[in-house]
């Protein structure tokens, strides 16, 4: 009899965990019988026969003509629904920025476009020992104010540019572009030299430099890397944007390979 392929932990709840482990071998196979999943799960047949018959009550699976066999329904697609290109981005980057943060010690950030702002989805500053402050996780920051913003704005494609552009216009404060001109020439320059850059605006602030994640076709993210303030010199940004590049491109390369072929 095989064995089963997960561990049981002190306050898991073992059904679940059962019926996880079914649906995990399911989707691996087409039709699958109750032998079948009692051999690969290890579990004992009337537990296979009552999870199964609870995920056909429950719309996940069904049977599969009358020679006792099952498969999945469409439905199951809809427990993937929720994890999203960001959420991809994020688990495949958040052990990149890791380790680079524990080589440079500068901390790192992962973000993600969130309507006309960017949104810190992952920060090694718990773990940097230069950090400026103990987060930025869940900061939003603006496009047009931030390191992370005009790295997405300068990189990302025309078409999407123009519509950030609208979603500004339409806020609350769209004084902020009013000097397009100066808008284009910031844009312009962060194109040229390949990342955005925040320098402090008065003593003690901090300094960001960001650089885009992207696949062939699109961003799908923002890299940055904060510095105290003083700290962000030509000598600095010399030094580490060639890091945050290889870093953003190996962040590209796990997305790319764990998005599996497109449909």
């Amino acid at each position: 009899m095989a064995q089963r392929t997960t561990q049981e932990r002190p306050g898991s709840i073992r059904a679940i965990s059962r019926a996880l482990e079914v649906l995990r071998v399911m989707n691996h196979q087409h039709g699958c019988g109750l032998h079948d999943l009692h051999l690969t799960t290890g579990l004992p047949k009337p537990t296979v026969f009552r999870i199964l018959a609870t995920l056909q009550q429950e719309g996940y699976v069904r049977a599969e003509g009358s020679g006792g066999r099952y498969c999945l329904t469409e439905r199951v697609r809809e427990l993937g629904a929720g994890y999203t290109q960001k959420s991809l981005v994020v688990d495949v980057g958040a052990p990149v920025a890791l380790r680079v943060t524990r080589r440079i010690r500068w901390p790192l950030a992962i973000g993600t476009l969130d309507g006309d702002a960017i949104r810190i989805r992952y920060s090694t500053m718990p773990y940097s020992p230069l950090a400026v402050q103990a987060t930025t996780l869940g900061h939003r920051l603006g496009l047009l104010e931030s390191a992370m913003g005009l790295a997405y704005l300068a990189f990302c494609a025309v078409e999407e540019q123009e519509i950030l552009f609208d979603l500004l216009r339409s806020a609350a404060a769209p004084a902020r572009l009013a000097d397009s001109t100066r808008i284009g020439a910031v844009l312009e320059m962060t194109r040229r030299r390949g990342y955005g850059l925040r320098l402090p605006q008065s003593s003690g602030d901090s300094a960001t430099v960001a650089v885009p994640i992207q696949t062939a076709n699109q961003v799908i993210a923002i890299l940055s890397m904060t510095t105290f303030g003083r700290s962000m010199t030509q000598a600095t940004l010399a030094k580490y944007t060639p890091v945050l590049r290889q870093t953003a491109a190996e962040i590209a390369r796990a997305f790319v390979a764990g998005s599996g072929p497109e449909i």
